[in-house]
């Protein structure tokens, strides 16, 4: 995994601080060392994505998200929680996925799967994204009681600072049905808020 460019909160940090060096080559330890359990969590996301088609590859890591430090105990790993983004090829497409790893007792790593594509926001985020992306598919479709499956996440906007906003465009399917979103960040001292308008062109 050598070449991943590390992140911490969302923004790049200099090669050659030393803490982010370390932590890097931590992450890309523990990351490696789940390349078996992270094909087969991809694969079942793809297989909800593309209608029962589990054919995934992945072909590089691209980039990890320091989302809290590692920090050893007994010169162990303790905790910590990142994501890592992968290049894949899925059912013969090219495309991102991510997953998010934190380190659970006695160093166990746990994995979930997060939303596809280029989004810089967190686990937590998007869990909320989802929820409101829901909220909206059932105002616009008030039978529809599956929940949101996001396919495609796309940074149109990216911040220059930890502070600047930024924006997204989210894709996801419910009820047979493609919705898109428009989503517009504003980093504040307690967290992200984001709001979410309708796209002019929705893709199909």
């Amino acid at each position: 995994m050598r070449g991943l460019s590390l992140i911490v909160a969302g923004m790049a940090v200099l090669a050659g601080a030393a803490v982010a060096q370390v932590n890097i080559t931590r992450v890309e330890q523990l990351a490696a060392a789940q390349m078996d359990k992270v094909e087969l969590i991809l694969a079942q996301q793809q297989r909800s994505l593309a209608n029962g088609c589990d054919k995934l590859r992945i072909l590089k890591a691209e980039a990890v998200t320091v989302w809290e430090p590692i920090i050893l105990r007994d010169g162990k790993p303790a905790s910590g929680r990142w994501s890592v983004r992968y290049a894949v090829e899925a059912c013969g497409e090219i495309g991102l996925r991510n997953v998010e790893m934190r380190l659970v007792g006695d160093g166990n790593v746990a994995i979930d799967p997060l939303v596809p594509g280029s989004t810089l926001a967190d686990a937590k985020l998007q869990k909320d994204i989802e929820a409101s992306f829901e909220l909206a598919g059932r105002t616009a479709m008030p039978t529809c009681t599956e929940n949101v499956m996001v396919r495609q996440t796309e940074v149109s906007v990216y911040p220059k600072t930890p502070r600047d906003r930024w924006r997204e465009i989210w894709i996801g399917v419910m009820c047979g049905r493609d919705l898109g979103q428009v989503i517009d960040f504003l980093p504040t001292k307690s967290g992200t808020s984001f709001k979410m308008t309708v796209p002019t062109q929705t893709a199909k």
